[in-house]
């Protein structure tokens, strides 16, 4: 059976926030990062990289109006709303996401995935956001939708099932 073809552009919703699960190209090892909506096809950009090694990680902030159309994205899981007012201070609160070499937190070594979590835990524990489960129960659907839509050869934009808004 051969795969479905994927839509050229992908639908977000204004003012939202994702969760960005990017394929890395390895069988089921994904870039993860955060996707703050301002319109429903621009926003910004929030992850971290390592180009110089495994410890010397940076953040990046970028505007962008490629995310729709970008092939490498497997799933874009939209946690919340955002309210246009709090863009400003959300974003400001993303750069102070500590790039310590290990989360106590989560019990594992920095890494993309672990940063959007270390992110997830402080939005929703100030009161950003609303997650309506864990982290961990974030963490688990984005990762069972990405490898879904991998296997299928699929991109898609999907509401958290804890996501009322």
């Amino acid at each position: 059976m051969a795969a479905l073809t994927p839509p050229l552009s992908l639908a977000f919703e204004a003012n939202s926030l994702y969760i960005l699960i990017l394929d890395r190209g390895d069988t089921y090892l994904f870039l993860w990062s955060l996707y703050l909506t301002t319109t429903a096809t621009e926003g910004i950009h929030f992850h971290i990289i390592n180009d110089s090694g495994p410890t010397d990680w940076k953040y990046e902030r970028t505007p962008t109006d490629k995310m729709p159309f970008l092939r490498r994205l497997l799933v874009a899981l939209k946690i919340g709303a955002v309210e246009p007012k709090m863009h400003g201070a959300l974003s400001d609160r993303l750069a102070l996401v500590p790039l310590t070499l290990f989360s106590t937190r989560f019990r594992e070594k920095l890494s993309c995935r672990v940063w959007a979590k270390e992110a997830l835990f402080a939005l929703d524990d100030e009161g950003f956001l609303d997650l309506g489960k864990t982290v961990q129960g974030i963490e688990e659907e984005a990762n069972y939708l990405a490898m879904m839509a991998k296997s299928k050869g699929d991109r898609k934009v999907v509401r958290s099932a804890a996501c009322t808004v």
